[in-house]
């Protein structure tokens, strides 16, 4: 199992952390999606169940992520 974690912004109600969470959770490989205090999404995967490189999966999520409206922010 492997981790992706992102600062994110915008995030302020639970509808908010469940469309993060119901449309990133439905990539394949995803274990589990977790948005924290909200603002940070902590991302469970499985490396062997992805069908991307670990680099571009990341991109993708962070994808996904902004096309929902959230932005990831810089750290």
């Amino acid at each position: 199992m492997a981790t992706l974690s992102f600062k994110i912004g915008h995030v302020y109600c639970y509808d908010c952390v469940k469309a993060v969470g119901k449309f990133v959770g439905k990539m394949k490989g995803v274990l589990s999606v977790e948005v924290k205090n909200n603002d940070s999404a902590v991302i469970e995967y499985d490396p062997s169940r992805i069908e991307f490189s670990e680099e571009k999966f990341r991109r993708i999520v962070m994808d996904c992520i902004d096309r929902l409206g959230f932005r990831i922010k810089k750290t």
